[in-house]
């Protein structure tokens, strides 16, 4: 038997219409078949990580429920990507849309062109605050304590980093009530 999983799933742009960009992948991975969107976070707008040189990025988190196998969801969202205008010139460089999967229910996964928990997350301010958003008191059995433990002690560990600057609120209805795409 196949069983759904949760999933949450770390977005972001930093080309053109930012946040068009993220409502069009946010609707494309709410038509992925056996899967929905459970919950969303803010919108946040952030400094870039890693290569600086370009423009500052929108990020957030969403949380989904799949029966899409890691590997089948991770080729989904790869297609989502490249449908609109992903290129991967650069690590950390600009890009149309980007979307990491964080974490796959309490999954361990290490295979060749997928790492869960996604190596980075934790190193990632502009991760950390829109997943403590929604899921403060979650844990995976890899980390020691909850995405709010781990958030405060990036904090401790980084004061200097500036906190993301939330630009837009979630709906305010249910996410599978959305219908004209626009998330935010």
């Amino acid at each position: 038997m196949i069983s759904e999983h949760e999933v949450f799933v770390g977005f972001g742009s930093n080309l053109g219409d930012r946040r068009s960009f993220i409502n069009q992948a946010l609707q494309a991975v709410s038509e992925l078949p056996t899967t929905s969107l459970s919950k969303l976070s803010s919108l946040y707008e952030t400094v870039p990580v890693g290569y600086l040189e370009q423009g500052g990025f929108l990020n957030g988190v969403v949380r989904i429920q799949s029966l899409l196998t890691a590997t089948d969801l991770l080729e989904q969202l790869l297609a989502i990507e490249n449908r609109l205008g992903r290129v991967r010139k650069e690590r950390w460089g600009p890009r149309t849309i980007d979307l990491d999967i964080l974490f796959y229910g309490d999954n361990l996964i290490d295979e060749a062109n997928l790492q869960v928990p996604h190596p980075e997350f934790g190193k990632r301010l502009f991760v950390l605050e829109p997943l403590c958003e929604i899921a403060p008191t979650w844990s995976h059995p890899r980390f020691d304590g909850t995405i709010s433990k781990l958030l405060h002690q990036y904090q401790l560990k980084h004061p200097e980093e500036a906190a993301g600057r939330i630009v837009a609120a979630p709906p305010r209805f249910a996410l599978n009530e959305v219908k004209d795409g626009i998330f935010y």
